[in-house]
């Protein structure tokens, strides 16, 4: 499994640039590197992606997938869906088999997404298939995991793929689903052989948000852990996926707070084969 795990966007010591983002996967031994829409691709610079992928070749370094954050639902949806756009385009040239992006920015409350959920669904779908199909002619794939509250637990995923009408891949983000109340294992026994690349991440479910936590559908907060120190069974999620047929990659999604934090992180993945 080892080959198969790659850096993803939260954080990493020393990294203010995908050039930095670049020599920290070579560092970490990685051959793969996940991106996202921030440091050096804050916007989408198609000019800045050609040398971005000079550099990861010079390095060894592929993009396994190329991940954005973004509203597709507001009021400014055509400007966002045109930014989405820009960024199929970054995923190609940067050799991503993979666009993963969001459709709702709001993962905090359910409040703000429920009552308004069957429009937001409605407006999302559509663009969906929009972005599919503008990438799929760049021969980029698009794929969503379950997050926040409206494409989440088994039932939204599933309401997705049953009204999409599109060939959309599965990222099986191992903690996002506590947030519909539910768990990855149930997930990903569902929804396994449309899996096509996965996030490894640890969480406690704690009574208070503090300062970062998001509010879950059973009414406790989601607060990020080390990976192996919180209530996710990861090695568990592994073994489930490769019982699936799963051979793709998992993006380690972890806040590190130095170099050493990281490897031993990795390391501890590398036991799970």
């Amino acid at each position: 499994m080892d080959s198969k795990l790659c850096l993803y966007w939260p954080p990493h010591p020393g990294v203010k640039s995908y050039y930095d983002m670049i020599d920290a996967s070579v560092a970490y031994g990685f051959s793969h590197l996940e991106g996202f829409s921030n440091l050096d691709f804050s916007t989408p610079d198609t000019e800045n992606a050609k040398r971005i992928r000079e550099y990861a070749d010079s390095k060894g370094i592929s993009f396994s997938c190329f991940s954005v954050y973004i509203n597709l639902v507001g009021k400014d949806s055509s400007e966002m869906a045109e930014r989405l756009r820009g960024y199929a385009e970054v995923a190609k040239i940067l050799g991503s088999p993979y666009l993963h992006h969001t459709v709702v920015n709001d993962f905090t409350d359910p409040e703000n997404v429920l009552p308004y959920r069957d429009g937001f669904f409605k407006k999302g779908i559509e663009e969906i298939r929009n972005i599919y199909d503008f990438a799929d002619s760049l021969g980029v794939r698009t794929i969503y995991e379950e997050q926040g509250f409206l494409f989440n637990g088994i039932d939204g995923i599933g309401r997705l793929l049953d009204s999409v009408n599109r060939n959309v891949g599965i990222v099986a983000d191992f903690a996002n689903i506590y947030q519909a109340g539910e768990n990855p294992e149930e997930f990903i026994k569902t929804f396994g052989e449309k899996v096509v690349h996965a996030h490894v991440k640890d969480i406690a479910l704690l009574p208070e948000r503090g300062k970062e936590g998001l509010k879950t559908l059973s009414q406790s907060f989601m607060h990020e852990r080390k990976i192996g120190e919180g209530i996710v069974d990861i090695k568990g999620c592994i073994d489930l996926l490769k019982a699936c047929g799963y051979n793709g990659f998992y993006g380690i999604e972890y806040t590190a707070k130095s170099f050493e934090e990281m490897k031993s992180i990795i390391d501890t993945l590398k036991t799970m084969n």
